[in-house]
């Protein structure tokens, strides 16, 4: 159930402006904006299932105990091994159960036995990827001795906190904490910037994603052999950059939101199709998840320390966490994998070539191989079954000199194009935006909300999904 469309319903809108509105007429006192807030949230998990309500306050109470076990016993290895278990737990009970179980109910098969093993019917919580590395973040820091055990409100807030719930970014203790309990009264942050974010997400989901995913995207996934190759590619690309618009709108708006309420949230995406290598595209797309990994699972494991065949195999295993961590599919573990064969190469070679390639069109080929390969790799993401994104693979592979001179291949060189002139058009807009952004805050409000208003009045019907609350 994608209850996460009520971010951009007039529902949401409304209960908002309420919210809002009750919410800085507290602005006296940090610790009831607290309460208001943590109410908001808990009310938004509730409205998904009273059983996520439910298990979310269970689990915030058992990463409380746990803090103060790690603060009275700090550096013990037992404490990662209970923060280890306490995650795979979580994860394994309400995401993975039914995968594992039926991979080894399979394998069983195979050698002749058949064994039926109980699966619990459990819903999957709203958050629930999110909130569990938010705790993970702050057990660790704990025991780390690099802070102190926050009160339980405090803790609560920080692992419920609604712009960032549902589908991120990942929030650091170290970061968000002192955010909830500042050492001045909060006061609106960058109030024009945000409304600007806000309606930047407007732009991205309602109109781009949207027409996107209705277009070119979700026919041609849905049913693959019926549609020529260059059809079948252009969804490709036209995936690729739906799931960057989706996810990067919805950044926008939480993070809008978040400033309206005197918060600031990690940056999650810095222009991910500029990337001229893999390495910088995880430098670039979902910032807060891949440095989430690199910190706490790629170098617990050794990281580089030891040898370059075993800071590949960390790479790779750091890359299939990460593939994991999306969902239970094989889909998502090839995903992964293919992310983390591509960086091991990525830097194989830069021990063959040390220095950048510097002669003219480099940094265009190297963009354009880069975004192919990562969007090679969104055909296992988006399809729903190995077989499904073998045949789209298979269909891809009847490319025709023929069919790139057809309308649909110039509309793929159209794309090619865009990805090879990306960072100037990027230039462009972010100037346009910085521009805005200087209005008189007295007149900002009118352009704005009648930009949006006709985004809204030329989408499509109805209130977009966001791809990664399902995750």
């Amino acid at each position: 159930m994608d209850y996460v469309v009520s971010f951009l319903s007039i529902e949401f809108g409304l209960c908002f402006t309420l919210f809002f509105a009750v919410y800085w007429s507290l602005c006296w006192s940090v610790r009831l904006q607290n309460v208001l807030l943590l109410a908001g949230s808990y009310a938004l998990v509730a409205s998904f299932s009273l059983d996520s309500l439910y298990i979310l306050l269970g689990y915030t109470l058992l990463v409380y105990l746990l803090g103060l076990f790690s603060a009275r016993y700090p550096g013990r290895r037992f404490t990662y091994l209970m923060v280890l278990l306490l995650v795979l737990g979580c994860f394994y009970v309400f995401k993975y159960q039914e995968f594992f179980v039926g991979g080894v109910q399979a394998a069983l098969a195979d050698l002749g036995l058949d064994v039926s093993l109980p699966v619990l019917e459990v819903l999957l919580p709203i958050g629930l990827s999110f909130y569990t590395f938010h705790s993970v973040s702050y057990l660790v820091s704990i025991n780390r001795g690099e802070m102190a055990p926050a009160a339980p409100l405090d803790l609560a807030l920080y692992l419920a906190f609604f712009p960032s719930l549902v589908a991120g970014p990942v929030n650091r203790a170290a970061h968000m904490l002192p955010q909830i309990r500042p050492a001045q009264i909060r006061q609106v942050l960058e109030p024009q910037r945000a409304l600007g974010l806000i309606a930047l997400a407007v732009v991205k989901l309602f109109f781009f994603s949207a027409w996107l995913g209705s277009e070119w995207v979700d026919p041609v996934f849905e049913t693959p052999s019926g549609f020529s190759a260059e059809q079948l590619l252009l969804s490709v690309y036209g995936y690729s950059l739906l799931i960057y618009l989706n996810f990067s709108g919805y950044t926008n708006l939480v993070t809008g939101v978040a400033l309206l309420l005197g918060f600031r949230l990690p940056a999650n995406f810095n222009a991910p199709y500029a990337a001229r290598n893999l390495k910088e595209f995880w430098g670039r797309w979902h910032i807060s998840l891949s440095t989430f990994i690199r910190d706490y699972v790629y170098i617990p494991l050794g990281g580089n320390r030891q040898g370059v065949w075993r800071g590949n195999l960390n790479m790779l295993l750091a890359m299939l966490v990460s593939g994991l961590w999306h969902g239970a599919s094989l889909n998502f573990i090839i995903w992964g994998a293919l992310h983390g064969v591509g960086l091991a190469l990525y830097k194989a070679s830069t021990y063959v070539l040390p220095q950048p390639m510097r002669w003219p069109g480099a940094d265009v080929l190297a963009r354009l191989l880069t975004f192919h390969y990562v969007a090679f790799a969104w055909i296992f993401f988006r399809c729903a079954s190995l077989d499904d994104a073998l045949d789209m693979l298979g269909g891809i592979a009847g490319l025709s000199l023929g069919g790139l001179l057809s309308p649909t291949g110039l509309l793929l060189l159209g794309c090619v194009l865009y990805i090879a002139v990306y960072p100037q058009v990027l230039a462009l807009l972010r100037q346009g935006f910085a521009a805005s952004s200087r209005l008189p805050w007295q007149l900002y409000p009118i352009p704005l909300g009648l930009f949006v208003s006709l985004v809204i009045f030329a989408s499509q019907s109805g209130v977009p999904g966001f791809i990664y609350a399902s995750f």
